[in-house]
């Protein structure tokens, strides 16, 4: 026996998948909320649970709130002669 989800609509049972949405999302207004775990800013040295707070304290210490950003590609550092200096530094350590 498969196992179903149902909601009630107009006084019926329907399965969840077929059923139309209570409300229209176009309706419902998005908000952002102001609002967050206390945290602590090591910047500033206090405790905040307002992000435009925490932001705008962060920015006047002279520091950046990174996050999802993407960091530009690092390569490595080209070598004039791959392993030779290290050939050479284990030559002298060994005397020869």
């Amino acid at each position: 026996m498969a196992r179903a989800t149902y909601v009630l609509r107009n006084g019926e049972l329907v399965e969840k998948h077929l059923a139309s949405p209570l409300h229209a999302s176009a309706d419902a207004p998005y908000v952002i909320s102001d609002g967050m775990d206390p945290t602590f800013n090591h910047a500033t040295g206090r405790l905040y649970d307002s992000k435009r707070a925490y932001e705008r304290d962060t920015r006047r210490a002279g520091c950046v709130i990174i996050g999802n950003e993407r960091m530009p590609e690092r390569r490595g550092v080209e070598l004039d002669r791959p392993g030779r200096d290290i050939q050479r530094a284990i030559h002298q350590l060994r005397g020869q």
